[in-house]
This record gives structure tokens, C-alpha cells and sequence, in this order.
């Protein structure tokens, strides 16, 4: 007997989902291509006012001799107005708008408007390159966003028939393809393409309602097993998918972009409902282990995500500090993407609660210990300024050695208090192994026992006491 699931085979919806996948990758790459063969101004550019506004020069990429200076925000181009449309509506090129050409661009630059002229380029390998790796954040974030891509289909790999496996692949397939969209800057290039402006939209904007949200909802309904009112009526769970149709009609047809943003917040906090809901329901030992990965790995992420509102609001300005939460921040798809691929690989499940102790163990002796040092500092510098009119670097070391000293006690009561009140079947385990040894001492004849129901209670009671990876019984024969 083992605990090691069989492998899957593809079946019906698994083959649908790897289909839709594979055609979702493959746009955007071919979205890609196709954009780095526009003609384009050589700038990475950002937006003022949000998506609705104008489109405001960041680095030249190319780096072509220009007209441009940093912080210009665009008018128009050869007298076509582009104001107010960035990101939100195509524009038709003038006609001077080709590689080799130069065009006359309206700037506000400092208050005052200003016509410049600006060469028409090719996107560079060099120009690709700088633009991917400054600033360091950009490197962070791609690849955060590959790896939940390569765990997704991984995890699909191994599990190909299980809908939150299904679900997961179609959620990293969605975040890899925005990754893959991004990796060319926005700007006029794409908003005087047609078909790039169409799928650039979808790719880098629109996908976020369409495809993300109701994939992560999926997940969430599905894992670690379909939630039981999906499983008497499975056409319930189609409510994600029907979602995206909603999302789609508003966000590309009817272009709501802020019922777009809208449906994907609401569906993030439906997730969260979702996985409150598996953590009440849910009662077996692997079940929970999975969630506990699954829900650790998206709570931790969503934190991570929101250290970019410091930045966002200008409450920390300093650049290292800048420049660290911005790196920290970009990881949340990563971790995301780890826990969830755990947690249905159920790959070093147990683990979780080897790191849920230690990191609890050692934020409260680092917290304590801290106040006992400073606490010590602060009375023997009284003590001693009072006695002899002076600070003295004694004290410093005395301090250092009383942490020293209290380390070790401390750590244990602390992890024996940690295991009491949160892991108290772990601290019980000898009580409870002990507890099965007396059973077994009281059962009746072996002719009598019921070797079933005696298996499945020792795989019950070495799972919950030792937490292996498997449980394996052989028995020899007489």
C-alpha cells in the first residue's frame, strides 16, 4: 500500500485545456515577432494620468539621435493627435510613419509645447536587452513570472488529469504570456499597428479579467478536490469560464477597461473566500497539508505584491529601498506559482509544517531576544552612567553574553510552547503511538481482526504522528 499517487493519462478536458494553452503561448509569442518588425521611435515610454492619458518618453532604447529629452509628454505625430489614447484606442500612422523616415513630433516639455523632429527605427537586439534588464526589478519579475509559467505546465505534466492541475496550467500559461507580451515596449509602435494594437491589448491589459482571474477562481474551486456542490452539479463548475465571457464582452467589445480591473479584484477576493472555505471543510491530513501549501504560497505572494503601494504613493523614496521592494514585489508570482505546484505535486508536503514551526520559532527568540539586549543595554547603561558619570562599552558586552547564554534554553521553550499550541498532534505523537501499541496489545484473535481496517489505522496514525512522504506495509506470508 502506498501513498504515491499513479500517473495520470490526459483525458477529455485535459486535452482541451493543453489545446487552449498551446494557442495562447503561441499568440503571444507571434505577437511578439510580429511587433519587433514595426517601425517604432526607439523609446520606452510610460503613461500620465493612467491608461487614458498621453504617452510620456522614459529611455531611449534604440539610441538614435533625437528630438526627445526624458519626461516629454506626446501630442501628435505629423499632425495626427494621439492625446488621451494611450494603451486605449488605435490610431492610424501618418503617412511618414516607416523606418528610415523622419517624423515631427508635438511635445509638451516643462509647460511649453514643442515641435521636434524624431528618426524612425527598428527595434535592436541591444535595444531589447537594455530595456529587459533596467531596472534590475524588470529581470526579477520575468523571471518569476517563467517559472510560474514552467511550474504550471510541469505540474500539468505530471497531474494531467486533475482539474486543479488543469486550472493551474491555464493560470501560469496566462501570467507567461503577459510576460511574453512585455518583453517589447508599449508606445507608438504597437498603437499604429492594427493587429498589434488588438493583441497587445489582450495580451498585456485585457487577459488580466479574461483569463487570470477566472483561472485562479477555477483553481481555487477545484483544489485540493472540487468543492462538493461542483461535484453533485459539475456544470457549476463552469461559472469561471462564464465569467471570462462576461469580462470579454465588457473589456474588448464594449471596451470597459475599469469593469475589466473590477471583475478581477472581485474574483481575487472570491478566491480567497474559496480557500477559507476548503481550510473549514477540508479534514484530511494530506488535504489540509495541501492547502496550507496552497494558501501559504498565495497569501505570501499577495504580500509581496503589495509592497509596490509604498512605492506607488511616494512613501519611500530612498533608492535602495526603492530598488528592494520593487525586486521583492516582482517575486509574488514566483511563490504563488511554488505553492500552488507543491501543493498538488504534494512533493515534500509535510515540509510545510517544518517551515511554518521554525519560522515561528525564530521570529518570537529574535523578537525576545532583541527586547532582552536593547532592555539590557538601556538599565546597565543607567546602572553604570549612574555609578560612574559615564557610558561604558562593558555593558555592550556583558549584553552579547547574556544573549548568548539564553539562546538555547530560550529556543527550546519556546518550540515547546509553539508545539502545544499549534502542532499538539506532533507533540503528542509518543502518546499517540503509544495509544495504537495498547490497541493492538487488546485486539482480538488474528483470526478475528479485521487486517483492513488494522492497515488503513496505521497509515492514519503514522501519517499524522511521522508525516512521511509515503506509507508502504508489506506483510509475510506464514
Amino acid at each position: 500500500m502506498s501513498a504515491e499517487p499513479e500517473r495520470e493519462r490526459l483525458n477529455r478536458s485535459g486535452w482541451a485545456v493543453l489545446a487552449a494553452a498551446a494557442v495562447l503561448l503561441l499568440l503571444s509569442a507571434a505577437n511578439l515577432v510580429y511587433r519587433a518588425t514595426l517601425p517604432t521611435d526607439g523609446w520606452a515610454v510610460d503613461t500620465s494620468g493612467g491608461p487614458i492619458g498621453n504617452w510620456v518618453y522614459a529611455i531611449n532604447l534604440v539610441g538614435a539621435e533625437s528630438g526627445l529629452l526624458v519626461g516629454d509628454e506626446l501630442a501628435s505625430v505629423d499632425g495626427r493627435s494621439v492625446r488621451d489614447t494611450a494603451t486605449t484606442a488605435h490610431v492610424e500612422p501618418p503617412p511618414g510613419w516607416l523606418a528610415g523616415n523622419q517624423v515631427t513630433m508635438t511635445v509638451v516639455r516643462a509647460g511649453q509645447t514643442l515641435d521636434v523632429r524624431v528618426p524612425v527605427v527598428h527595434w535592436t537586439p541591444t535595444a531589447l536587452w537594455r530595456y529587459n534588464t533596467r531596472p534590475l526589478a524588470r529581470v526579477f519579475d520575468l523571471l518569476s513570472n517563467l517559472l510560474f509559467l514552467a511550474l504550471a505546465w510541469f505540474t500539468f505534466w505530471r497531474r494531467p488529469a486533475t482539474p486543479s492541475a488543469q486550472a493551474l496550467l491555464f493560470l501560469g500559461t496566462a501570467i507567461g504570456a503577459s510576460a511574453i507580451s512585455g518583453l517589447l515596449p508599449d508606445g507608438l509602435s504597437v498603437q499604429f499597428s492594427a493587429i498589434a494594437f488588438a493583441l497587445t491589448y489582450f495580451f498585456s491589459y485585457a487577459i488580466w479579467g479574461i483569463v487570470l482571474g477566472p483561472s485562479l477562481l477555477a483553481f481555487s474551486l477545484l483544489f485540493p478536490r472540487p468543492k462538493r456542490a461542483i461535484q453533485r452539479r459539475p456544470l457549476l463548475g463552469l461559472t469561471p469560464a462564464l465569467l471570462s465571457v462576461l469580462v470579454f464582452v465588457a473589456v474588448v467589445l464594449l471596451r470597459q477597461a475599469i469593469w475589466g480591473w473590477f471583475a478581477t479584484l472581485s474574483m481575487v477576493l472570491a478566491t480567497i473566500i474559496s480557500f477559507v472555505h476548503s481550510g473549514f471543510t477540508q479534514r484530511d491530513a494530506v488535504s489540509r497539508a495541501q492547502l496550507r501549501w496552497a494558501i501559504g504560497g498565495f497569501v505570501l505572494g499577495l504580500a509581496l505584491f503589495l509592497l509596490v503601494f509604498p512605492l506607488a504613493f511616494r512613501l519611500i523614496t530612498e533608492p535602495i529601498l526603492v530598488a528592494l521592494l520593487s525586486g521583492l514585489s516582482s517575486l509574488g508570482f514566483g511563490v504563488i506559482g511554488v505553492g500552488f505546484a507543491v501543493a498538488i505535486l504534494r512533493y515534500r508536503l509535510y515540509d510545510i509544517d517544518i517551515i511554518i514551526r521554525k519560522t515561528l520559532q525564530y521570529t518570537v527568540v529574535t523578537g525576545l531576544l532583541a527586547l532582552v539586549y536593547f532592555g539590557s543595554v538601556v538599565l546597565l547603561q543607567a546602572i553604570f552612567g549612574s555609578l560612574t558619570g559615564e557610558q561604558s562599552p562593558v555593558v555592550i558586552v556583558i549584553s552579547t553574553l547574556l544573549i548568548a547564554a539564553l539562546f538555547t534554553p530560550l529556543r527550546r521553550r519556546v518550540q515547546d510552547g509553539i508545539d502545544r499550541r499549534f502542532f499538539r498532534q506532533k507533540y503528542d505523537a509518543q502518546q499517540v503511538l503509544a495509544a495504537f501499541a495498547e490497541r493492538l496489545k487488546n485486539a482480538p484473535a488474528r483470526d478475528e481482526t479485521d487486517l483492513d481496517a488494522l492497515l488503513a489505522e496505521l497509515e492514519r496514525v503514522v501519517g499524522e504522528t511521522l508525516q512521511p512522504e509515503g506509507v508502504g506495509v508489506w506483510l509475510k506470508r506464514p
